[in-house]
């Protein structure tokens, strides 16, 4: 009984600890919570489950199909991952920002996301446009994401892999 006890206090001692933590973190966020944003989408489109005409090209060949999402955590996972607030790249972006739109450019080169621009009306999002790119021995890689706020979203990809070859990827998603 006493163990139980003990481990009891424990536990709620610990998750206190983990709430204050997540609590710091997100006042200490720097930049504009991106992956909290497409997260919180993606369970509203989850709910909503529109119809989507969505199109997939690859170099020449197109497919064109109206689906219904089985998971959009999954599908807007680039957006997601392109998120710039992790506490060792506090300073490593530029940001410009008006009423209408914020732009957070990269400092260095070497990080994955290069830019990042969001544009408002009346004080909510409605537009992403964000730059990624990655080079390495093995291959490069740029892709342009866009995403309109419960309408439609972008993704176009260019890769280089050394002994592949090019390849060129156009994914369009049109909500219905």
């Amino acid at each position: 009984m006493r163990n139980l006890l003990k481990a009891s206090m424990v536990i709620v001692l610990l998750s206190g600890c983990m709430a204050k933590e997540d609590q710091e973190v997100k006042q200490q966020a720097s930049y504009f919570d991106l992956k909290g944003y497409f997260s919180t989408t993606a369970q509203q489109l989850q709910k909503r489950n529109p119809t989507v005409d969505k199109s997939v090209a690859k170099n020449e060949l197109t497919e064109t199909k109206k689906l219904k999402m089985e998971n959009w955590n999954q599908e807007l996972a680039l957006f997601m991952e392109a998120d710039i607030n992790k506490p060792a790249w506090k300073d490593s972006y530029t940001k410009d920002s008006s009423a209408t739109k914020i732009t957070y450019i990269s400092k260095d080169p070497d990080l994955k996301t290069q830019k990042i621009e969001i544009y408002f009306e009346k004080g909510l999002p409605v537009k992403f446009s964000i730059h990624t790119s990655v080079t390495n021995l093995l291959y490069d890689t740029e892709e342009h994401l866009e995403f309109y706020s419960d309408s439609a979203y972008l993704i176009n990809k260019h890769q280089k892999v050394v002994l592949l070859g090019e390849n060129n990827y156009l994914i369009k998603g049109k909500f219905q």
